[in-house]
C-alpha cells in the first residue's frame, strides 16, 4: 500500500475498499495485504494498519469502527448506546454485542443489518454533541442508553467511568434517569446508576464494588489513606474502618503490559509486598483478588471471612457492626 492510502488512515484512523480502489489496487491486493497481517478489516468495507489498531484498548477500537460507520450514514444519524460510550472513551465491560449502536433521527423503523444496530428515539437537540466532528449522545445519556441493554454491571462500570472521567455529574445521571423514565429498561439503568461510584479508578474496581453488593458485603470507603507513625504508608482501593480490614483489586496495570517498572518487572512484587505488610503493621488485615475471581461466590465469601478474621483479631474493646 503506497503513502496515499498511509495518508488516509492517519487522517481518519481507518481507509475504505473505495480509496483503496481509487489509489489503483484491486480487492486481490486488499486480501494479500490481510494475509500479510498490513492491514486488519474493522468491519465490510473498512480497513486500518494493523500496527495502528495493536496499540488500541477495545473501547478505542470500537470508537474508531462507529466513527467509520457514522461517516458512512451521513445525516440523520447519531452515534449511541455503547458506541456513544466508546466515543467518549467511556469503560465498558460485558457489551451484548460488538455492533455499532446509532440512533435515526429521521423517524423511521429501527433495525439491524450488517453489524449496525439502527435505533429510534425522540433525541432533543440538547442530546447531542460533537465529538472529534461526528454527532454524538451526551455521556449522560449514552451511559443511561446502554445501561438500558446491558447487565446491571455493565451499567455500573459505564456509569462509574464516566463519573471518574469528570464527563457526567451524579445529578445529570439522576436527571436523565428521570427525564427518561418511561424508556424500556429505565428501571433497570437506574439501579445501574445508583451503584455506581466515581472514585473507581478502573473497570476491575468498578466491578469489585458489585460483586461486594451482590454478595451482601458491607459497602467500603475508597481510595482511603492509611496513615502510620511517620505519614502516609499506602493507598488502598478499599477500606471497612470499622473490621479494621483493607481490600486490593490486583489488576493489569500493576502486572502486565502497563506495569511502571518494565525494565524489572519483579519490582511490583516487591514493593507491593513492602506496601502491604506497611498496611498490616498498622494493625489492619488486607484481601487481595484479581480480574478472573471476578463476580465469583468463593470470593465473597473468602473476603467475608477476612473481614471477620480482622474484627477478631483487630478490633478487641472497638464497637462493630457483625456481618452474620
Amino acid at each position: 500500500m503506497d503513502d496515499r492510502i498511509r495518508t488516509q488512515a492517519l487522517t481518519r484512523g481507518y481507509v475504505t475498499r473505495a480509496q483503496i480502489i481509487d489509489a489503483g489496487y484491486r480487492d486481490r491486493d486488499i486480501k494479500s495485504a490481510l494475509r500479510a497481517g498490513l492491514l486488519v478489516r474493522l468491519r465490510h468495507g473498512i480497513y486500518a494498519y494493523a500496527d495502528d489498531v495493536a496499540r488500541l484498548t477495545e473501547v478505542e477500537r470500537h470508537r474508531l469502527t462507529a466513527f467509520a460507520v457514522i461517516d458512512r450514514l451521513g445525516d440523520g444519524f447519531v452515534l449511541s448506546h455503547q458506541s456513544a460510550c466508546a466515543a467518549h472513551g467511556i469503560d465498558q465491560h460485558a457489551s451484548p454485542d460488538h455492533d455499532v449502536h446509532v440512533t435515526r433521527l429521521d423517524g423511521r423503523a429501527g433495525r439491524r443489518e450488517a453489524g449496525v444496530v439502527h435505533h429510534v428515539g425522540d433525541v432533543p437537540s440538547d442530546d447531542v454533541m460533537r465529538v472529534d466532528g461526528r454527532p454524538v449522545m451526551r455521556p449522560e445519556r449514552a451511559v443511561f442508553e446502554a445501561a438500558t441493554i446491558c447487565t446491571t454491571e455493565s451499567g455500573m462500570v459505564a456509569a462509574s467511568s464516566a463519573l471518574h472521567l469528570g464527563h457526567v455529574t451524579a445529578e445529570g445521571l439522576e436527571d436523565t434517569v428521570g427525564r427518561l423514565a418511561r424508556w424500556p429498561g429505565a428501571r433497570h439503568a437506574a439501579l445501574a446508576v445508583r451503584l455506581s461510584d466515581g472514585r473507581c479508578e478502573s473497570v476491575g474496581e468498578s466491578r469489585s464494588l458489585f460483586m461486594m453488593w451482590r454478595g451482601g458485603i458491607p459497602r467500603p470507603e475508597q481510595q482511603v489513606l492509611i496513615q502510620g507513625p511517620f505519614g502516609v504508608i499506602a493507598r488502598v482501593d478499599f477500606d471497612w474502618d470499622a473490621w479494621r480490614h483493607t481490600g486490593e483489586f490486583d489488576g493489569l496495570f500493576k502486572y502486565g503490559r502497563l506495569n511502571v517498572h518494565e525494565l524489572d518487572p519483579g519490582r511490583v512484587l516487591t514493593d507491593e509486598k513492602a506496601r502491604e505488610d506497611g498496611v498490616r503493621g498498622t494493625g489492619r488485615g488486607m484481601s487481595r483478588w484479581t480480574w478472573s475471581e471476578l463476580p465469583m461466590r468463593q470470593t465473597v465469601e473468602r473476603l467475608r471471612l477476612d473481614l471477620d478474621r480482622s474484627r477478631t483479631l483487630y478490633c478487641r474493646g472497638r464497637t462493630y457492626i457483625s456481618l452474620g
